[in-house]
């Protein structure tokens, strides 16, 4: 049974078996904090913690799941998957038969980060699917992520600016755990004076995290401030050029079939359709491509392919550095360098 986690944490009736899984790591953990409480509210007193490493036995998982004796205490017990999120063969065999007739003397909670989608094709998922509770918890995007931050502080019950919501937004995009410690900290600490803008510049760090794929849609929606902060994050953050370079090649070589039949009044939906492009992402695609427009592309798919070579040492950057190379490219892409190579 899938539920959201507003679904969650709303029930008041305890199951016997959950798979929390998703890519925001913080609301998984809140799920199964949770349930954790719900289960001690019930009368599961111990808690067993089991993770899943590439020596687990799965016999000891099976013996904790086991039918309790006459005496013993009902147990939660909590299986974390490896960060594959594959159990294997064994493992996804001893998963499906935990469902079968399941004893009320345990609660079993698989938890799991982000999942591929052959993984929720797989036997052993497909059968908690239909026998368990199952929640997933995607990425929060910047207009989810606002309405949690509001919600937070005012279940907290403090007074605060109105753009403070946007302010901590700024700060801790894609960082949800560091949002929600810091919104912890506010909450702890007020003393009923009202929040300010300024007085969250003065203690706040900036501990937003960014990912190479929200990068490319700022750089295709043409927002160059948003994307050369994000830039300026997965840099420090150590993230691999050849990295950056790759996602950007893909999304501009996109961009420009796009342009291409846009100019000669070419249906765009089989173009779409045979690259796989969500719909969701279309809309992005389509912005970039009208913006620059066949020869703009061009340019720019030469420009990548300069950046390619200097990867390879093969050229040098005329700009002082790879990454200097990659701020000159995002401008191109957001229409407001020009010129030709």
């Amino acid at each position: 049974m899938q539920l959201t986690r507003e679904e969650l944490w709303r029930r008041n009736d305890i199951d016997l078996r959950y798979l929390i899984y998703g890519k925001e790591l913080y609301l998984v953990e809140r799920c199964v904090q949770i349930i954790r409480e719900r289960a001690k509210n019930n009368d599961y007193l111990e808690r067993i913690s089991l993770t899943v490493t590439h020596d687990f036995q799965w016999e000891t998982f099976v013996d904790q799941i086991a039918q309790l004796d006459l005496f013993g205490s009902r147990k939660l017990v909590e299986l974390r998957l490896p960060p594959s999120g594959r159990p294997g063969a064994q493992g996804g065999k001893v998963l499906s038969e935990c469902l079968n007739a399941p004893s009320e003397d345990n609660i079993v909670v698989v938890i799991a980060g982000a999942l591929e989608s052959s993984i929720k094709k797989s036997a052993w998922f497909k059968a908690w699917n239909a026998k368990a509770v199952i929640v997933d918890n995607p990425e929060m995007y910047r207009d989810e992520f606002r309405g949690w931050i509001r919600n937070s502080l005012n279940r907290g019950k403090v007074a605060y600016e109105p753009d403070i919501v946007a302010r901590l937004s700024y700060y801790f995009e894609g960082n949800m755990l560091a949002a929600a410690n810091e919104i912890r900290k506010l909450v702890a600490g007020n003393d009923g004076s009202r929040i300010t803008v300024d007085e969250i510049d003065r203690i706040v760090a900036d501990q937003a995290r960014f990912n190479v794929f929200s990068f490319a849609d700022s750089c295709l929606a043409g927002n160059s401030a948003r994307a050369l902060r994000q830039l300026t994050v997965l840099k420090n953050e150590g993230t691999e050029p050849v990295l950056v370079l790759w996602t950007i090649t893909r999304e501009l070589r996109t961009v420009h079939r796009i342009a291409f039949a846009v100019a000669n009044e070419l249906q765009t939906d089989a173009i779409f359709s045979k690259l796989r492009i969500w719909r969701s992402r279309q809309k992005v695609i389509q912005q970039a491509a009208r913006r620059l427009e066949v020869n703009g592309s061009a340019v720019i798919m030469r420009r990548l392919a300069r950046a390619d070579r200097i990867l390879k040492g093969r050229e040098s950057a005329q700009a002082g550095n790879i990454w200097d190379e990659f701020e000159n490219i995002v401008l191109h892409i957001c229409g407001i360098a020009k010129g030709v190579i």
